[in-house]
Order: C-alpha cells, then structure tokens, then sequence
C-alpha cells in the first residue's frame, strides 16, 4: 500500500551557506564610513555625510517608490531650467 516512489525525489541534506547578498552593500557602506572617519577631518565629515542622511530621513518619510518618483520630477526639473 506504501507508495515509496512518491518520496524518492526528497532531499534533506543541508544546503550550503550563502554569504547573503543583501549585506555586501551595508558592509561596505560601514567600512567606507569608517575610513572616512579616519582620514577625513570630522567637521569636514559632518558636511559630506549631512546632505545623505537629510536625503534617507526624507525618504524614510516618503517611502522609497514616492520618494524615487519626486527625485526624477526635481532632476528633470532641474534639467529644464
């Protein structure tokens, strides 16, 4: 009655870890900052990264999809005038 074919195609060996790709970018985003940290002077370094975090606290606001769409408005605009 026991249909052994019906499982035959089942693994249950361990898959292989993967380095997920998502965090290549945050990595080097952190390793970056902290080179910069170290070879930029800070006050310089507040003036370089401000524009950034003014830019993702907006976007956090937004949502990323609203906020991408007002950004081409704004560089179309600003390629206009």
């Amino acid at each position: 009655m026991e249909d052994k074919t019906t499982y035959r195609n089942l693994r249950f060996e361990r898959r292989p870890w993967a380095f997920p790709r998502r965090w290549i970018p945050v990595i080097l985003a952190v390793v970056c900052f902290t080179v910069l940290w170290i070879l930029v002077p800070h006050n310089a370094l507040y003036w370089l990264l401000a524009p950034l975090v003014v830019g993702l606290a907006w976007v956090s606001t937004y949502g990323w999809r609203q906020a991408l769409a007002n950004l081409i408005v704004f560089l179309h605009r600003l390629e206009q005038f």
